[in-house]
């Protein structure tokens, strides 16, 4: 492939956080060209709230309908090339096998070798001994040694235990600069936190590794985790005349994301058709995170436990945190975030009486309504948790 006239040409990070109605409509035979301008490490930085996941879920569900080629700054290039992991989007597009490089020189485009950066992507480790604004651990399907130590146990190519996976979440929350209460408090934390983190992994190397003849995905498959360090603005509950009504607020994410045939596939065995009702690709996520919550859709999958939707809920209920959900055409979430206007669902008959939370998604743009709202089909699956630091 030659980025000649031809070819659409985007510009990353805009095209694949914001508006992805660009991409509707593609087929395989068209060419596409992500551009990284000079200026991209201050633009993937500027808006911390946007889902870094989302748009690497995009860009894999790109990667299944056009041909991708990139072309690089130079300077930007030389920043990504010394520490990837600091970059997760770029770092899932080095990732992405049969997708040609070229950095952009003075005259013309001149061909990149990535292979060295590509390498370090694939083998990196989640960082223990400092605080990055962003960290990646990445999995390669078919790529050899493409399982990330970070969440296979690279003598048995098994899951790590749940210890782990805790163990990974106090290093990656206690690191940098917090103070000894809220390192403190956070580390005391540690058993929720990796069960969030566990019952994500668990989850994604279910739904997000297999076809539905239960063979390996090899097609552009990534699945990973990514760590970010982020600031939100959040409402003050309650303020004096003339005070502010919102503070930044640090905060930690975790997110999953994988190239999956997505929760409904996995679950009805089926692939989601257009004609799909929405209600019940959405009723199917919910039989997947919390096992027969809707107890007349058929489960395909044998021995298969939901997710732990209600554990994950009550543990971030205490943590104060948010966790979002984009698979298929459905964008779900519940928040606990401070400030945010929480739907106080409590659970069912035999727990009525405790104040823990129903394990029901809400719909990410109706907010406080478990309707489903219709975006956009991708490809896998991405799930995204906030815990504040403060």
């Amino acid at each position: 492939m030659n980025p000649g006239p031809a070819a659409l040409e985007v510009r990353l990070p805009e095209a694949l956080l914001n508006d992805f109605r660009w991409a509707e409509g593609l087929t395989g035979a068209r060419h596409v060209v992500l551009v990284v301008p000079a200026d991209y490490p201050q633009l993937s930085t500027a808006a911390p709230a946007a889902s870094e996941v989302i748009g690497i879920q995009r860009l894999i569900s790109l990667a299944r309908k056009a041909v991708i080629g990139v072309v690089w700054d130079a300077q930007a290039w030389e920043k990504v090339r010394a520490q990837p992991s600091l970059f997760p989007l770029l770092s899932a597009v080095l990732a992405l096998r049969q997708v040609q490089h070229w950095t952009q020189g003075a005259e013309a485009r001149v061909s990149l070798d990535v292979s060295t950066t590509q390498r370090a992507v694939i083998t990196h480790r989640l960082a223990k001994a400092a605080a990055f604004a962003s960290d990646l651990a990445i999995c390669v399907e078919g790529a050899g040694d493409g399982l990330s130590e970070d969440i296979y146990d690279p003598s048995t190519l098994r899951l790590h235990p749940r210890s782990f996976y805790e163990s990974l979440a106090v290093e990656a929350l206690t690191t940098g600069s917090l103070t000894a209460e809220a390192a403190e408090r956070l580390y005391k934390n540690a058993s929720l936190l990796g069960t969030i983190l566990a019952e994500l992994i668990e989850n994604s190397d279910m739904h997000g590794r297999l076809d539905e003849s239960g063979r390996p995905i090899l097609q552009e498959g990534l699945r990973g985790l990514v760590f970010r360090r982020v600031t939100l603005p959040m409402q003050i509950p309650k303020v004096w005349k003339d005070s502010p009504t919102t503070r930044d607020v640090p905060c930690f994410e975790a997110s999953i994301f994988d190239s999956g045939i997505g929760y409904f596939a996995s679950y009805t065995r089926a692939p989601l058709q257009p004609d799909t009702e929405l209600k019940l690709e959405w009723q199917v996520l919910h039989n997947c995170l919390e096992r027969h919550y809707f107890p007349k859709l058929a489960d395909g999958r044998p021995g298969h436990r939901g997710m732990g939707l209600y554990e994950v809920l009550r543990a971030l209920q205490v943590l104060k945190g948010r966790i979002e959900f984009r698979t298929g055409r459905l964008y779900a979430y519940r928040t606990f975030l401070q400030g945010e206007l929480q739907a106080q669902m409590k659970p069912k008959a035999p727990l009525a009486h405790l104040a823990w939370p129903e394990p029901r998604l809400l719909d990410h743009d109706k907010k406080y309504v478990a309707i489903p709202t219709q975006h956009e089909l991708l490809v896998g699956s991405s799930v995204r948790i906030i815990v504040p630091l403060d």
